[in-house]
């Protein structure tokens, strides 16, 4: 029910009518603030000159909105600023944009006169021309607006700081943005009615876990059934840790806890988040063997266009409006009970100010939260993410699993009475199992020479061998010096320049072999470290840092079946990925200056992890500005720390069959057309969404990152989509890119 009286002939978008647009955004989310911003969003669409212009009349240029809207807030609501008031009117201001550091926003923006002179002319008489529809009487005056945001420290001389009130306007700004442009797009309310079969999920995923069966089993279940009985004896906790060595069935473990949490405390979602694209790729796998592929969201970079529409952007074509269709159904999440994304997406969540990453903010609210490989968290943001789980944990109501096989010091950072350390860590690394390799330091071993030669000194012996080194550019140059050595079906290269579908049928292909005990050479980068459920009889690994090293020794005698399983690590032979700060080279050869057995590596990793936490600085680097409600600044803090400066990358489609690409296109086109028809019903238009997610699955495993200068010699799959193709006319003859070698870069790269 729109709460003033506007009239039918009003539209907010062309030919469509702004009541049912406002009352299916109000309808989204049963939620006060909600509906108080959705309400004076588009509010300001009411002036003539926007009437105007929707009608194209008199040939009108687009006009404003989004401050009028605010404005009739805040003078509704007799312009008190306050923490009730302030999240709805930022909200309604920037709904079609970023959030902005908000002391900048209030005295260069919102009190600079000319700012309103030159880009809000009229405003006053718009603002009287609208107010006839509300109840009540707006007296608008630009010097009294003015003079409420003129204040150096608005923020503080408001009480508007704080991390509650940092997320609480992301929460509202979140449902806003996100409930406009479901609207926009299906001219509907959202209705969340899906729910967790957990009863279903927990039964299928105990008769997964026992087809697995195999040496380590009894182990397995033992801690499985632990970690279980003590989330029972401490359900009133909200962060649970679990360490546990490599190979003890983390990922089920996890998923077996968040079930069974979701089950306990009514959860509405599982969200895992893993460091890399690659670790997705196989926890997908795994995920859909107990859950359906249909019923698993993956998302980061490679799913999705890199086009964000917004959802008041008029006369887009069809084309358009289908990819904006397809974009929404997995980058907003809320379609999706189960979602497996990385560490930048979710933590984009966090800290990001961008509307597009704000969208799916809302969706974090009363779930359980996975994340996996806590240890790939840079050090200097430790203390910063802890913060913001334990605070988001209480705000939100979401609970969290943190989990690795070397869980660094991060539980210092948390409160007691909200942690709960659900696994002896100590019992499993000092059990009979846990002895399976020797880690060994061979600082001799510093070119790429060296590394082959040893690699086929070690071939003689070892019926499969596992090399992991730190690029892309150097795995490809190892391989070509091996490859003629070794027999064509013996050798393998994996790294992120296949295609995912391409690297799944190779991960497969070894593990047959492997099982088997077929000769297996693999030349990899860190992408088998995590998620991978491969075993060799020894192993290389390039310098790295020692968590790293751990996970790449998690793929060596994982069964415990061979005596003399060691892990070679190397020195430095080509370009590190490393920030020197994190690679801590003289710590870590120090700690390998004596070979280390498995079973003495708890207390390893946990020194190693002392030093990192001593070398880190007890301040947060982002907290007070979240505090100060400074977005921008926490956004390009957290870039500039979180991810390592890598070259500029664009993504490309790579067709490896004739027509592959324009079949995808034909497909997704056929189903969007018939979404469009208004007499399918509810359930034909689920299950025509859930055809469209498993299209956009498929086409998703023929995209890789390439560097932007390389990618840009080709077409673009559709104009300024920012995602180009490699058509099958240039991959056929496997100069570019291949089955064996994947893409030929002429150009250094990590992973």
């Amino acid at each position: 029910m729109n709460l003033f009286e506007v009239p039918d002939s009003f539209y907010s978008h062309p030919e469509y009518p702004y009541t049912k647009h406002v009352d299916n955004i109000v309808a989204c989310f049963n939620n006060t603030a909600h509906h108080d911003t959705a309400h004076f969003h588009d509010i300001g669409k009411l002036s003539k000159e926007f009437q105007d212009y929707i009608n194209n009349r008199y040939g009108c240029k687009k006009t404003t909105h989004a401050m009028e809207g605010a404005i009739l807030y805040l003078y509704s609501n007799d312009c008190k600023i306050d923490e009730k008031t302030f999240p709805i009117f930022l909200s309604i201001l920037k709904h079609h944009g970023d959030l902005e550091n908000i002391n900048s926003l209030a005295n260069e923006t919102l009190s600079c006169e000319s700012n309103f002179s030159r880009k809000y002319s009229n405003l006053a008489r718009k603002i009287k021309y609208i107010s006839k529809y509300l109840p009540g009487s707006i007296d608008f005056d630009l010097d009294e607006f003015i003079d409420i945001f003129d204040d150096e420290e608005f923020v503080n001389n408001n009480n508007l700081g704080g991390l509650s009130n940092y997320f609480k306007i992301k929460e509202i700004f979140s449902r806003l943005i996100f409930a406009d442009k479901f609207e926009a797009i299906f001219h509907d309310s959202f209705l969340d009615n899906k729910v967790i079969q957990t009863e279903d999920c927990l039964k299928l995923l105990l008769e997964v876990i026992q087809k697995k069966s195999n040496a380590l089993s009894g182990i397995r279940n033992q801690a499985r059934n632990e970690v279980i009985n003590n989330f029972r004896k401490n359900i009133d906790k909200n962060i649970f840790l679990i360490e546990a060595p490599t190979g003890i069935g983390k990922t089920y473990m996890a998923l077996q806890l968040a079930l069974e949490i979701v089950k306990e405390k009514n959860k509405d979602r599982v969200i895992t988040a893993l460091p890399m694209t690659s670790i997705i790729d196989q926890t997908h796998v795994e995920y859909s063997k107990v859950l359906g592929e249909s019923n698993v969201l993956k998302f980061h970079h490679l799913t999705h266009s890199k086009k964000y529409i917004d959802a008041d952007q008029e006369n887009i074509d069809e084309k358009d409006q289908n990819r904006q269709k397809n974009d929404y159904l997995t980058s907003s999440w809320a379609f999706d009970k189960i979602i497996i994304t990385t560490f930048n997406q979710l933590f984009n969540c966090f800290y990001s100010n961008k509307n597009e990453d704000l969208i799916k903010f809302w969706v974090l609210r009363n779930s359980v939260i996975i994340l996996d490989e806590i240890q790939t968290i840079p050090r200097v943001l430790l203390k910063d993410v802890s913060q913001t789980i334990s605070h988001v944990s209480r705000q939100f109501g979401i609970d969290f699993i943190l989990m690795s096989a070397t869980i660094p010091a991060i539980k210092i950072f948390f409160e007691r009475e909200t942690l709960c350390e659900i696994l002896n860590a100590e019992k499993y690394f000092s059990m009979n199992f846990n002895n399976r390799y020797t880690l060994s330091y061979n600082k001799d071993i510093d070119t790429l020479d060296l590394l082959g030669e040893n690699i086929k000194e070690k071939s003689k012996s070892f019926n499969s061998i596992l090399c992991v080194v730190n690029t892309k550019k150097l795995s490809l140059e190892l391989f070509k010096k091996l490859e003629n050595f070794f027999k064509d079906e013996d050798i393998f290269l994996l790294n992120t320049n296949f295609i995912p579908l391409h690297r799944k049928m190779k991960i497969e292909d070894i593990h047959k072999r492997l099982k088997n005990k077929k000769r297996t050479i693999l030349i990899s980068t860190q992408i088998v470290e995590a998620g991978v459920d491969l075993d060799f009889d020894i192993g290389f690994r390039e310098f790295a840092p020692f968590s790293s090293i751990i996970q790449s020794a998690g793929r060596i005698n994982r069964e415990g079946l061979n005596k003399n399983a060691k892990l070679i690590i190397t020195n430095k032979i080509g370009n590190s990925p490393y920030c020197a700060k994190d690679l801590l080279y003289e710590e870590v050869t120090e700690l390998l200056a004596e070979k280390i057995e498995e079973k003495n590596i708890l207390s390893v990793l946990r020194k190693y992890f002392e030093t990192i936490i001593r070398k880190t600085s007890p301040d947060t680097m982002l907290i007070t500005d979240m505090e100060s409600l400074e977005f921008e600044i926490v956004m390009k803090k957290f870039t500039d720390n979180f991810m390592q400066e890598i070259p500029s990358l664009s993504t490309i489609f790579i067709e490896t069959e004739s027509d592959l690409l324009k079949n995808f296109k034909d497909k997704r086109e056929e189903v969007l057309k018939t979404l469009k028809n208004k007499e399918i019903n509810l359930n034909q238009k689920m299950a025509l969404k859930i055809k469209l997610k498993e299209l956009n699955k498929g086409y998703s495993g023929y995209l890789i990152n390439v560097p932007a200068k390389e990618a840009n010699y080709y077409p673009e799959i559709w104009e300024n989509s920012n995602i180009y193709y490699c058509p099958y006319d240039t991959v056929k003859n496997g100069d570019k890119y291949s089955f064996e070698k994947g893409w030929q870069s002429e150009f250094e790269s990590f992973i």
